[in-house]
C-alpha cells in the first residue's frame, strides 16, 4: 500500500505548486508522478506483486494512471475513513509506504508543514502529538501493517523515523523554512527512491507494526474560525475545551472516522450558508 502526498515530493517548495488549479500544480505533479515511478519501479524490482495507492492529496485525482504499470491500481476521489474501512488496507497487505509525506503543524523549519488541514493546529492520541505521519501510520497498524518507508523533506522523514525508528526514510530535499529547502535533482532522487522501493519490497523481515494499543483518546486541536465555531455549537459535547475536542473508542480508526463523519456534516452545513 502506498500513501500518496504531494508537499514532500522532490523539488516542491510552495502551495501553489501541489494546489489543483494553481498556475505552478503542472510542475507539482509532474515532480510527484517522477517519485511515484520511480517508487513503482524499485518496487516491481524487488518482486512486489501487488501495489495500491491511495491518493490522499487535496481531492484525490492528483495522479496519471495512464502513466503507472499494470499491477498498480489506485483509489482516487479520497473517500473518507469508515469503521469497517481504513483507506483500502487491511491485514493483505505486507506494508505501507508513504510517498511524497510532510512534517506535522507547527513543525519547527518544517517545509510546508500542516495536518491535514488549515483548520487543524495539533493531534494528540494518547497524548502524544502526531501528523499525518502518526495517524496514517497508527491506522495501517492496527491492520498489522507496518511502515516501510516515508519519502519527503527532512524534516517529514525525522517525524517518521521518530515514531517507527526502523522504517527507512528517503529523503529528497533539506527543509531550511515552511517556504524553502535545498531541492535536489531528479537524477538524484529518482535513484534514491528507487532503491529504497526495492529494499522495501524485498525485506525478509518487516518491521513490527507501529499501534497506539485498544484504548485510545484523540484530542483535536482546531484554530479559530468558521469551521470550529459550528463544530462546537452542533458538538458540544465533543469539546474538552474552547477549541479542542476530545474523542475515544477502541482504535484510531474508530475514532478519526467519527471525526471526518461530523466534520463532513459540518462542511455541507458551510457549503449551504454559502449558497444562502
Amino acid at each position: 500500500m502506498i500513501r500518496s502526498d504531494m508537499e514532500g515530493v522532490s523539488g516542491v517548495t510552495s502551495y501553489e505548486e501541489v494546489t489543483p488549479g494553481a498556475s505552478n500544480y503542472g510542475y507539482g505533479q509532474r515532480m510527484m508522478m517522477a517519485d511515484l515511478s520511480a517508487l513503482l519501479q524499485g518496487l516491481n524490482e524487488g518482486g512486489a506483486d501487488e501495489i495500491v495507492i491511495y491518493d490522499e492529496h487535496f481531492f484525490g485525482r492528483n495522479i496519471l494512471i495512464d502513466d503507472l504499470p499494470d499491477n498498480v491500481t489506485v483509489i482516487c476521489g479520497k473517500p473518507p475513513y469508515r469503521r469497517d474501512w481504513a483507506g483500502g488496507i487491511n491485514q493483505s497487505f505486507t506494508g505501507m509506504i508513504m510517498l511524497g509525506f510532510h512534517a506535522k503543524a507547527g513543525t519547527s523549519n518544517g517545509l510546508l508543514h500542516h495536518t491535514y488541514e488549515p483548520d487543524i493546529a495539533d493531534i494528540q492520541i494518547n497524548g502524544q502529538s502526531v501528523g499525518e505521519i502518526g495517524v496514517e501510520t497508527a491506522i495501517a497498524g492496527e491492520q498489522g501493517v507496518p511502515l516501510l518507508l516515508l519519502t519527503g523533506d527532512s524534516a517529514g522523514v525525522s517525524e517518521a523515523k521518530e515514531l517507527v525508528p526502523q522504517c527507512a526514510g528517503v529523503v529528497v530535499k533539506e527543509a531550511y523554512c515552511e517556504w524553502g529547502a535545498k531541492c535536489y535533482p531528479l537524477t538524484v532522487t529518482s535513484e534514491r527512491i528507487r532503491q529504497a522501493g526495492r529494499q522495501a519490497a524485498s525485506l525478509d523481515v518487516a518491521p513490527s507494526a507501529f499501534h497506539f494499543g485498544s484504548s485510545i483518546q484523540m484530542d483535536i486541536d482546531l484554530r479559530p474560525g468558521a469551521y470550529r465555531e459550528l463544530y462546537e455549537q452542533r458538538y458540544p459535547d465533543d469539546m474538552r475545551k474552547s477549541g479542542i475536542i476530545r474523542l475515544s473508542g477502541s482504535s484510531v480508526l474508530e475514532v478519526w472516522s467519527a471525526y471526518w463523519d461530523k466534520k463532513l456534516t459540518i462542511q455541507r452545513e458551510m457549503e449551504v450558508q454559502d449558497e444562502r
